[in-house]
């Protein structure tokens, strides 16, 4: 269970100060989303009166399947995915709602189908799940909080589960709008790339040709399709056969921006940088 050695957070508004000003101190440090993630949970699970494990459920873009982005023991991982696998639960009713979902003894509850069960085979007793939506936005994902004791979430401590929960709600709506910005940055770089690549093989069907760019794009798009490679896999060969060597793309970077390895990329996706 969490660490709980060290001082207790201050109570009333002071509690939500301080949860507030570490929540903007972990989106300045974070360089990723994941990072961020990862320091939200174990945020949550110390910023309570009572020993909490904690994990973010995320809904994937490409998909209607929800996931754990990040929890604060391995523990509550394998218990979400459970709960997924089962379909129902206080964290995806939650998700699917836009409401908080308590239970406060899983030996009581008789919703959620198979869940209370599956909850007392990780040794849980108690939880609340509380919806993360920043301002004017759907449901961006779930805050899940279990307890090992039962009755672990009373009235005061899910009044200041939600005050966290509000402060996150802001704070996750910033981070995934980084988020999103940089992978269109990655995106449009991407595009851009691709059809400086295009055009280059274009300018070298033209000159063997003696064609048009148009008839010339006509010829390289029935080799891609006769083929069935992409445009500008085949227009890169074309490049690398003519030139001996791949073609080289210099990556455009915003103004002041650095240079690749001269600093972070903040909140962009895992392996990428």
């Amino acid at each position: 269970m969490t660490d709980t050695s060290s001082a207790a957070p201050p109570d009333g508004p002071a509690r939500g100060e301080q949860t507030l000003a570490r929540l903007q101190q972990l989106l300045l440090e974070a360089d990723r989303l994941d990072d961020f993630l990862r320091e939200l949970v174990r945020l949550a699970s110390t910023s309570l009166p009572t020993p909490v494990y904690c994990s973010i459920t995320l809904r994937a873009e490409d998909s209607a399947h929800p996931y754990t982005a990040a929890a604060s023991h391995q523990l509550v991982d394998q218990f979400d995915q459970r709960q997924y696998d089962e379909g129902d639960g206080p964290c995806l009713r939650t998700l699917r709602t836009g409401t908080s979902h308590h239970v406060d003894d899983v030996d009581e509850e008789d919703r959620f189908g198979s869940f209370p069960e599956i909850a007392r085979e990780y040794g849980l007793r108690s939880m609340f799940a509380l919806p993360l939506a920043a301002p004017r936005q759907q449901v961006a994902g779930v805050l899940n909080m279990y307890s090992t004791e039962p009755y672990g979430f009373d009235l005061t401590v899910r009044e200041q589960a939600a005050v966290f929960a509000g402060h996150a709600s802001g704070a996750l709506g910033v981070a995934l709008k980084f988020a999103g910005q940089l992978q269109f940055s990655l995106d449009l770089q991407s595009a851009i790339a691709s059809r400086t690549v295009i055009d280059q093989a274009l300018g070298i069907v033209m000159a063997r040709e003696a064609c048009s760019s148009e008839r010339a794009f006509e010829i390289l798009t029935k080799a891609s399709q006769h083929r069935n490679i992409k445009l500008r896999d085949l227009a890169a060969d074309l490049v690398q056969g003519v030139s001996g060597q791949p073609p080289s793309v210099r990556p455009l970077l915003p103004r002041n921006s650095p240079l690749p390895g001269q600093g972070h990329e903040a909140f962009g996706p895992e392996g990428e940088g």
